[in-house]
């Protein structure tokens, strides 16, 4: 029997999972990161603490496997610099680090305004991107930036130390901000137009293109032989890949402590507006429309850790189906940690509106769950402005709990398939791993089974439909005063 052995690079910590050639999860294996914050707004990772965790990982597996294929799933946009040696230069900076607003705001003027640039690189200048990063660099840390031989993302940096081929994955190109979603290769405008030189990024691959073998040194170490690496893909691309994604408007909506939904298409034609993400994904000619919310099952954690410590997730669900869909007239707007899509606005906070003394500390509950339910919504729509989306699989720990399964599915008015496996990249990198093998990609998806198909509660559409309209007037009313708020607070 073949094993497979799939990565997924996180920023809390390592996922890997040993699978079968038939897709069985034969064993799981997990290792901790922790995140630097060296200022404010800063965020980076020691590469060798990547590393350092895939070796640990690696040596835990080979007590009990032989691995054929790894595939490695990974965090987007995190830059990492190679020197001439390919050694890291300085730690990666990682896709939440928020720094470069200036870079995003001159790279955005230099291209003419938003529509133009997302016009050539799928997506705006945002400050989590990987380009406004290496601009930081240019300006901030000079003798740095001279001694770059090599941009790598998180996963490449492991593929090459297992392999030593250097090169990057085109769905993780594509979250780089300079990355051509026309001509799928390096814009050599960008480059040109800050005077760096295009060298410095690596040959692009497809996301189950074998890559090499491990080197000699670690087969031996680990007692494998033959043991080959794939490019692997980014994380959510690698996720939806794990629970069976492939055809034009299949879709996945994750309850994460973030949270997304991306839908596939055959399209290339990025959103002008810039409130969804447009990305290559991890099956040629594919690609996926994507909204990102930043506080989605955080924000339920945090109200059950501040107001409910002792009570447990079967207890907080029981308060919350205790209540009534609308939550006898309480709406949260799930804005802990500002907002990406749609508003792009890092002043947004949390809110709870409504509350009369008439309410229950289960309407507070239930209040949270239909704005996280909500914030997805916003993405749903704005995805089905762009696409058709025929078929919608929930997955992350939220998506665990099936009220929550059932307020989303009312809310975008079709099923949700809860998959047997929910993984994460991890898995989808495992698929990769075995397409690579040279196993035929429809005979790989096939591995993907749903335990339940959560079905919505038509009778409740027309109440979601009215508080879901509030929700979205009432960021509009508050906007300024968020504004206000956030500069009182500086």
């Amino acid at each position: 029997m073949r094993k497979y052995l799939g990565i997924d690079v996180g920023t809390t910590g390592l996922k890997g999972l040993v699978i079968s050639e038939e897709g069985e999860l034969l064993d799981s294996y997990s290792y901790s990161l922790e995140m630097k914050v060296p200022k404010p707004a800063w965020a980076e990772q020691e590469p060798e603490d990547w590393w350092n965790g895939v070796y640990e990982i690696l040596k835990k597996v080979s007590r009990t496997h032989r691995i054929d294929v790894i595939g490695f799933s990974g965090q987007m946009h995190s830059l990492v610099v190679l020197d001439e040696n390919n050694k890291p230069i300085r730690p990666a900076i990682l896709w939440c680090d928020q720094r470069t607003t200036p870079q995003c705001k001159e790279a955005t003027e230099a291209f003419g305004g938003e529509e133009k640039v997302i016009s050539k690189i799928g997506n705006p200048f945002l400050e989590g991107f990987t380009f406004p990063k290496i601009l930081w660099l240019k300006e901030n840390e000079g003798e740095n930036f001279k001694k770059i031989k090599k941009i790598l993302l998180p996963k490449d940096y492991i593929v090459f130390k297992l392999t030593g081929s250097i090169g990057m994955d085109y769905s993780d190109a594509s979250g780089t901000a300079c990355f051509n979603v026309k001509t799928n290769y390096w814009d050599e405008d960008i480059f040109e137009t800050f005077g760096i030189n295009m060298d410095i990024m690596p040959e692009l691959y497809p996301s189950y293109g074998i890559r090499g073998e491990l080197k000699e040194s670690l087969q031996n170490e680990l007692g494998w032989r033959n043991t080959k690496v794939v490019s692997g893909g980014a994380d959510n691309a690698s996720a939806a890949f794990g629970i069976g994604i492939s055809k034009v408007g299949e879709s996945m909506v994750s309850i994460g402590t973030s949270g997304t939904v991306l839908t596939l298409t055959e399209k290339k034609v990025p959103d002008l507006s810039g409130k969804i993400h447009y990305f290559n994904y991890v099956i040629q000619d594919k690609y996926y429309y994507m909204g990102v919310m930043l506080s989605a099952a955080h924000s339920l954690n945090w109200v059950k850790n501040r107001f409910f410590p002792s009570s447990d997730w079967a207890e907080i669900e029981k308060r919350i189906n205790q209540s009534v869909p609308g939550s006898n007239g309480i709406i949260f707007l799930p804005y802990l940690n500002g907002e990406r899509t749609p508003h792009r606005d890092p002043n947004a906070r949390g809110v709870f509106f409504g509350i009369s003394s008439l309410n229950t500390e289960n309407d507070i509950l239930r209040a949270t769950m239909e704005g996280i339910s909500f914030g997805l919504r916003d993405s749903f729509e704005l995805i089905k402005e762009k696409t058709e989306i025929k078929d919608m699989r929930i997955v992350g720990g939220g998506a665990k709990n099936k009220t929550w399964a059932k307020i989303v599915a009312t809310n975008f008015k079709m099923p949700v398939k809860m998959p047997e496996i929910d993984e994460g990249g991890a898995y989808g990198a495992a698929m990769l791993a075995a397409v690579g093998d040279g196993q035929q990609l429809e005979d790989v998806l096939k591995w993907v089974k749903f335990k339940e198909v959560i079905e919505p509660d038509y009778q409740d559409t027309k109440i979601y439909d009215d508080y879901y309209e509030a929700y979205r007037n009432l960021y509009k009313s508050l906007k300024r005063n968020f504004e206000d708020l956030a500069r009182i607070q500086r």
